[in-house]
């Protein structure tokens, strides 16, 4: 009895000595604890120790803690609660110095939100507060960024209502200007950019200011008009919002030989929406092309929709979709396409023969691997081996061990090696960085020292080179599971994959890259890599931009017809952009049939040529 009171009084006693060494701390040492969280990203510890701060030591009045409080929340991504945080700091602190922190954080919010009028809202008043070159620009390019992604007439008005400052007018006049070109009102597009003073403009809204400036004067009678859906808000809103970037520095770049107005489109990553803008661009007679980066429910919406105005989809891995309307045009290659040309790449220039095939067989991505031996029977070879996987390839083992089976099948027949055809390899354990030795744990027979008989351990140290190339096509996702399971198999072999390998930050990895040496993916973009934050956004800005610059060549020559619009395309003449290439060919010559074929060497995908499944043209 006597035991347990003395336990419980230490308890209490330690916990009220607990809380007075906490209250030892002083205001210094408790925000230097609050910010050493914060800057190693432990935002959850920051956020309950800036909370402490301020309600316990400083009864709600202390606004760097109460900023710092913000940005912990906002790093946790608690929209809700960071936007609740910044407005009572406002309220509390009007005409604090921190006030311009909160309100780049509070735009910052608006963003994620998609709510790129109050952005402006938010940074137009306080951009000339900025005390250092590094803020301005910041918020500068929130400003612009926002302006390109489309801002709502009403807020430039009222903002331009509200504003004195002669700079901050040029920017919102500016973004007047785009949304006029946005909206086809090339009037108010020239009236608003004749008011901006340009040698006042900051450098980064010049380019924008200057494409404009393209569209002013009698030359813009012969532009013609293409209508652009794009999901720019929604779950696919960056992806929406990165061609959009990609359109709009193709319009920048060749503002001096543009004849095409790009009205913009939200979709809001709606399918129903996309079907709602096509019937309203239906009765637009000025509209001479439709150009779409669409899901694939929208693009099959938009392959049933009857209209005569003819409708380029920058992507789908539907290849039937043409098939089904000769009034659709698929600007990059289907999956179908890809694996057809990848097969005849591997036989006809190539020259491989023996060839195996893993796939998935639960995803789109069956349809690559289908298509591939299809053709590859065409070409009258029968895949090697095929093996097929369901679900994520965490563990593919089983499937590995029977290629290299097969590969040690295709040796001479006198290898005496055969015993250890059936070994399976745990490829969980290729995870980590391991001997392909360490996969076994038995003893070597000490009977076999000295005779040439090959041990278990022996015969997984032996590189496999019968099989020429592997046909891998796999989601974006798996990529890190494939690449490294397959180093631990030896097979010395080609992989060919779909788009889905092209992913530099991954492929540059130590466990996987250097495996992959000669990786080989046939595709009809080469991005420049490292203009967005992703490979896979970077195809999208390609697409944007050079797609974008596709259909303001032919506008040049179409004059402003429709009809001669179609007929060029239906040319399907030779187009060769930054990144992109364009051939439409198949019974309607309205899908791409070109692709270029790119190789991974040294933490790097370059391109050999390109190929049409007739010939390779070499770079």
């Amino acid at each position: 009895m006597i035991r347990i009171i003395i336990s419980i009084f230490l308890f209490i006693t330690q916990f009220i000595f607990g809380r007075e060494l906490d209250s030892v701390l002083t205001y210094t040492d408790h925000f230097d604890l609050a910010f050493r969280h914060y800057n190693s990203k432990r935002y959850k510890l920051a956020e309950f120790e800036f909370k402490e701060i301020l309600i316990d030591r400083k009864n709600y009045s202390d606004p760097v803690s109460h900023l710092m409080l913000a940005k912990s929340q906002y790093f946790q991504n608690k929209i809700v609660e960071c936007q609740r945080t910044c407005n009572s700091f406002l309220n509390k602190y009007p005409r604090s110095k921190y006030e311009l922190n909160v309100r780049v954080l509070l735009s910052d919010i608006f963003i994620n939100k998609e709510k790129y009028s109050d952005v402006l809202e938010q940074l137009i008043p306080i951009r000339d507060e900025a005390q250092d070159s590094i803020m301005q620009y910041n918020i500068d390019y929130r400003i612009l960024s926002s302006i390109m992604i489309g801002v709502n007439s009403s807020k430039i008005e009222q903002l331009l209502f509200s504003s004195e400052n002669i700079i901050n007018r040029s920017i919102l006049n500016l973004a007047r200007s785009y949304r006029s070109l946005l909206d086809g009102n090339m009037n108010d597009m020239e009236l608003s950019l004749s008011v901006i003073e340009s040698d006042i403009l900051p450098l980064q809204y010049e380019k924008l200011f200057n494409g404009l400036n393209r569209f002013v004067g009698d030359e813009n009678n012969i532009h013609g008009v293409v209508a652009v859906i794009l999901p720019l808000s929604g779950k696919d809103r960056f992806k929406g919002q990165t061609f959009l970037r990609g359109l709009s520095g193709m319009a920048v770049d060749y503002q001096y030989d543009l004849s095409t107005h790009f009205k913009i489109y939200d979709n809001k990553s709606n399918d129903i929406a996309t079907l709602k803008i096509l019937k309203s661009i239906n009765l637009d007679r000025s509209i001479i092309s439709i150009l779409g980066y669409l899901s694939e429910v929208s693009n099959i919406a938009a392959t049933s929709y009857s209209s005569p105005i003819p409708i380029l989809l920058s992507k789908s891995n539907y290849s039937e979709l043409p098939i089904i309307s000769d009034n659709i045009y698929l600007l990059s290659t289907s999956s179908e396409a890809q694996a057809k040309l990848s097969a005849q790449y591997a036989v006809n220039i190539l020259g491989f023969k023996n060839i195996a095939v893993l796939a998935p067989a639960d995803d789109i991505n069956k349809n690559y691997a289908d298509n591939f031996i299809l053709e590859l029977n065409q070409l009258g070879i029968d895949p090697v081996v095929t093996e097929w996987y369901y679900g994520k390839p965490e563990n593919i083992s089983r499937q590995f061990s029977s290629i290299r089976k097969i590969a040690w099948s295709l040796l001479p027949k006198e290898d005496p090696n055969i015993e250890y055809l059936d070994m399976v390899i745990d490829s969980l354990d290729a995870l980590f960085d391991v001997d392909v030795a360490d996969f076994i744990d038995m003893p070597e027979d000490d009977n076999n020292y000295g005779n040439n008989k090959m041990t278990r351990r022996d015969s997984l140290k032996v590189s496999l080179n019968t099989i020429d190339a592997i046909y891998i096509p796999i989601d974006r996702s798996n990529l890190s599971f494939i690449g490294t399971q397959l180093p631990m198999y030896n097979l010395n072999t080609k992989i060919i994959g779909n788009e889905s390998w092209i992913d530099i930050d991954i492929l540059s990895q130590d466990i996987i890259g250097p495996h992959l040496q000669g990786l080989t993916v046939l595709s009809s973009e080469y991005p420049k890599f490292g203009v967005t934050q992703s490979s896979e956004l970077d195809r999208v800005y390609s697409m944007g931009y050079d797609h974008g610059y596709f259909i303001n060549s032919l506008i040049k020559l179409s004059s402003n017809s429709r009809q001669k619009f179609k007929s060029l395309l239906k040319k399907g003449d030779l187009y060769m952009g930054a990144s992109s290439l364009i051939e439409l060919g198949g019974p309607s010559n309205n899908e791409n049939k070109i692709v270029r074929v790119l190789e991974y060497r040294i933490n790097k995908m370059g391109t050999i040529g390109y190929f049409n499944g007739t010939e390779l043209v070499k770079n």
